[in-house]
């Protein structure tokens, strides 16, 4: 059975080019969506994710609130997601 997570991020205070993440767990995706959509309505929430979980693997599902290619999600060894500002493009 797959797990759906979802992820809301925004600026931290005490470093504004990293985000918090606060992670929710869900058994359907249409509450991590609703649960997402809430979430835009709290100060210094960006935006949200929602990552769909199998066993062996992770897609994201839906995502709202961040510029096309402004976030990068990974996921660790241990399976824990961070979402973060995309890198920038330097030319040297």
């Amino acid at each position: 059975m797959n797990r759906y997570t979802t992820i809301t991020f925004g600026p931290r205070n005490d470093d504004p080019n990293k985000f918090y993440n606060e992670r929710t767990f869900w058994d359907r995706q249409s509450q991590a969506e609703k649960w997402g959509l809430q979430s835009l309505s709290i100060a210094g929430c960006f935006g949200y994710v929602v990552i769909e979980e199998g066993e062996d693997w992770w897609d994201v599902v839906d995502e709202c609130g961040a510029p096309v290619n402004a976030v990068s999600i990974s996921c660790d060894r241990l399976g824990t997601f961070s979402v973060q500002p995309a890198p920038k493009l330097v030319l040297v």
